[in-house]
């Protein structure tokens, strides 16, 4: 089997519904690809090739009892959660920054989050109800942290799970059977993604919360949620007929989230991004692109509706472990 018939197949069965540990396997065969295409400079082409492989990829869909996972190589993740049913109460063994963005709030859905010192202690007091447009960091290990009843997303340095279980509801119990590709990119490509973002942390007096500014960028605005130089997260909304200018990054590969709306993506090497009429891969609500080191690209907006992108952005280095 030649390189692309092998790469086709592997598509295939990682667009196809399995247990976790069938679809990790795929997934780590996907990031050894990854590594080797990344290895060497890539021109225009080659950009839109893997841009395009993960747009028709779209993201890997891991069912849980409580939740679809739906994740990115990179450590991009939706999480559909059902209302009530959550994480279990875990700590990271190994270091792994971990930005939760709360996307929607379900009826009874909370934050857990304490100190491992502090671990079944004051349960209420480490209790903490969420808004859409919350953002959380988790960036230290010893720290218990659970999230029930919520969607949102997360941007990681992974995208497996990397914790020890200190307490599991979830174990033992079967994944609905509801859980299936067209159930969860139909609930992807209809998120509500809120319009205001704010820094949530807990001190000696409690939870507060601190405003994120959105910055004005040509066509629209952007809201920089994280970066710390590793891990970078941000939102953007792009409003009707709106170019956005064209960027990029030398160190990092970003995920893509084309989260509501649709347009264009400009992307290319820096000579075929100068030209008037620059190549542009059609984008719309659901789709995820790969975007490798050093490549330019910028958003075009066609419609009336506001084109709204999550990025993730970090070294694939860290990301493909």
């Amino acid at each position: 089997m030649d390189a692309s018939a092998a790469l086709a197949a592997l598509v295939e069965q990682l667009r196809t519904d399995s247990p976790i540990g069938v679809l990790e396997e795929a997934e780590r065969k996907l990031k050894t690809h990854l590594r080797q295409e990344l290895s060497t400079p890539l021109d225009g082409p080659a950009l839109r090739e893997l841009a395009t492989l993960q747009q028709q990829l779209g993201f890997l869909l891991k069912y849980k009892s409580y939740a679809v996972k739906a994740a990115s190589p990179l450590g991009y993740s939706v999480f559909l959660q059902r209302p009530r049913e959550g994480f279990s109460f875990q700590q990271h063994v190994e270091h792994k920054t971990e930005l939760f963005y709360f996307i929607d709030v379900l009826p009874g859905g909370y934050v857990f989050l304490c100190d491992i010192s502090e671990w079944r202690q004051a349960y209420e007091r480490f209790k903490f109800v969420p808004r859409p447009g919350d953002v959380i960091v988790i960036d230290k290990l010893n720290v218990v942290h659970t999230v029930v009843g919520c969607t949102l997303a997360e941007f990681a340095t992974v995208s497996t799970d990397m914790v020890d279980r200190l307490h599991d509801q979830n174990q033992h119990r079967l994944v609905p059977a509801e859980f299936t590709r067209n159930y969860a990119e139909e609930r992807l490509r209809a998120l509500s993604w809120p319009e205001a973002s704010q820094r949530v942390a807990a001190d000696s007096d409690g939870w507060r919360r601190t405003a994120i500014p959105s910055d004005r960028v040509p066509g629209g605005q952007r809201t920089l949620l994280n970066d710390d130089g590793v891990v970078m997260a941000a939102t953007y909304r792009f409003g009707a007929g709106a170019v956005s200018q064209i960027g990029a990054d030398a160190a990092r590969a970003a995920s893509l989230h084309v989260v509501s709306g649709s347009g264009r993506i400009v992307l290319g090497d820096a000579a075929e991004t100068r030209r008037t009429s620059p190549p542009t891969l059609p984008a719309r609500a659901g789709d995820l692109f790969f975007i490798a080191p050093g490549a330019h690209f910028g958003f075009v907006n066609e419609h009336t509706d506001p084109l709204v992108v999550a990025e993730h952005r970090i070294p694939h280095e860290i990301a493909f472990v």
